[in-house]
């Protein structure tokens, strides 16, 4: 069985209530609650660089494969994954792409066609990037040019198309380190070039330098560096190039973001990169793409990791985790993840419940377990007069499950936490200080208008933390 906390009945107890006499509230089995969300399982290994879209409330990923061609899967949930079918291949004899299949990018045009941009080397066995087109989502795709998308004699991959608001397009790319040395090191930057069409380049433009390695974490995998796998999203009125460092076959790879005010940059590095990077039990978090939840409520990010952690390699799986904004404009991702997450917004019959307000706004930002960045994710207290967590839900609604994310710091991890509702209580046990381990309750309905959580049997210290809560009820 997976990590993540069952709570039961026979944690239930009778406690002091606000405003009204004890009375107990029985815990039910949640493993069926537990099976709604999603949970990164091994559903497509053996790939890498993989980009997810979505369309009619269906996931479709393709990725990096065997280098002979992409194949695409589909999903309705983000657990169970169908592979389709080969959408487009290599050929010895037709075409310009021979050899090196790598990162590809689906996007839905707005003129009824779905275009392919891909990567491969040519006759000379030098990587270049092209575009094909189809009108289907799952293919087959055929090339729009019948030669290279760019127009330059040198080595290019990683192509990424982003579609402003006003409608001009931008294609980002790297220019790879097998032909392209900076100071005497092989290394891959990343450009950008405005373009016409979708399968055509604006005249007159030449590519322009985005971003190039020059944090330290960059510089980990030796001589060979790397800036690659671009990928842009625009949130109010600025633009987020996120890209990865490091090594794909080792755990020096994870992800950074630079900002901008243009498409066309200049891109200024994040001062917390990493922003997502290997952890005891992941290695080489890399190359991401983004979506939206059925909804539209939940940003989610698609990306790779290796397989088999020791190994390493090309041998990746698909990865997908929640992700955001905070009020500053900085961004943060919530993984990687192992266990069972909570219900994909829109996608099942648990519907998530807000607080319109909380004496603890840490709680309720959507942020959860990021170690890396833990200065703005959790909530703590210790020896404070008044060390609990409490939230207002405006008037009184249905709630008969919450998820609770803890503490990365074991000091903060209270023996016990009472969750105190208007008309009922029950104690559970305190997370566990772990990454991604959410505890789950689940009960019989109950109509409440605050809910508060205190920390029973801490040390003298009085120390007490969570990084997320969220309430939910099940709509039959």
């Amino acid at each position: 069985m997976n990590k993540i906390k069952i709570i039961t009945a026979a944690l239930a107890c009778s406690l002091g209530l606000i405003g009204c006499a004890a009375s107990q509230i029985d815990l039910k089995d949640a493993m069926d609650i537990v099976s709604l969300g999603y949970i990164n399982r091994e559903k497509i290994s053996n790939i890498g660089d993989p980009y997810l879209v979505t369309e009619n409330g269906k996931y479709y990923v393709t990725a990096t494969g065997d280098g002979k061609g992409y194949d695409i899967y589909s999903s309705e949930n983000l657990v169970d994954w169908k592979k389709e079918n080969r959408i487009f291949s290599s050929s010895s004899k037709e075409g310009w792409v021979r050899s090196s299949l790598w990162q590809p990018q689906i996007v839905i045009g707005n003129d009824g066609k779905y275009y392919l941009y891909y990567c491969g080397n040519n006759d000379n066995g030098s990587l270049r990037i092209g575009v094909a087109s189809s009108d289907r989502i799952d293919g087959t795709y055929k090339d729009c040019l019948g030669e290279p998308l760019l127009p330059y004699n040198v080595a290019t991959i990683d192509p990424n198309l982003f579609v402003d608001d006003d409608g001009r397009m931008y294609l980002y790319f790297s220019r790879d380190c097998s032909e392209n040395r900076v100071d005497g090191h092989p290394t891959s930057q990343i450009y950008c070039i405005e373009m016409e069409s979708y399968t055509s380049i604006k005249e007159g433009t030449q590519p322009q330098l985005m971003i190039t390695p020059e944090q330290d974490w960059e510089f980990a995998s030796g001589d060979y560096r790397w800036n690659e796998g671009p990928d842009v999203i625009k949130h109010e009125g600025k633009y987020y190039l996120f890209y990865s460092g490091g090594c794909y076959a080792d755990s020096t790879y994870a992800i950074g973001v630079a900002v901008s005010d243009s498409p066309m940059g200049p891109f200024e590095k994040y001062d917390r990169n990493p922003l997502i990077a290997s952890t005891d039990d992941v290695s080489g978090p890399g190359n991401n793409s983004f979506f939206y939840s059925p909804d539209g409520k939940e940003l989610y990010t698609c990306y790779h990791t290796h397989t088999i952690k020791i190994i390493g390699g090309g041998n990746r799986k698909v990865t997908i985790d929640r992700c955001g904004f905070r009020e500053d404009g900085s961004f943060y991702i919530n993984g990687p993840t192992t266990t069972f997450q909570t219900p994909v917004s829109g996608q099942t019959k648990l519907e998530k419940v807000e607080p319109v307000a909380a004496s603890a706004p840490a709680l309720i930002d959507g942020e959860t377990l990021n170690s890396r960045n833990e200065s703005f994710y959790e909530w703590r207290v210790s020896g404070e007069k008044e060390n609990y967590a409490e939230f207002d839900f405006g008037e009184k609604k249905d709630i008969d499950c919450i998820y609770i994310y803890g503490s990365t710091d074991a000091e903060y991890e209270a023996k016990e936490i009472k969750v105190v509702f208007d008309d009922g209580a029950v104690t559970v046990a305190g997370p566990k200080a772990g990454y991604q381990e959410p505890l789950v309750l689940y009960f019989d309905k109950i109509k409440t208008g605050k809910v508060r959580f205190e920390a029973l049997g801490s040390d003298d210290s009085g120390k007490f933390a969570l990084s997320e809560v969220s309430f939910y009820k099940l709509n039959e």
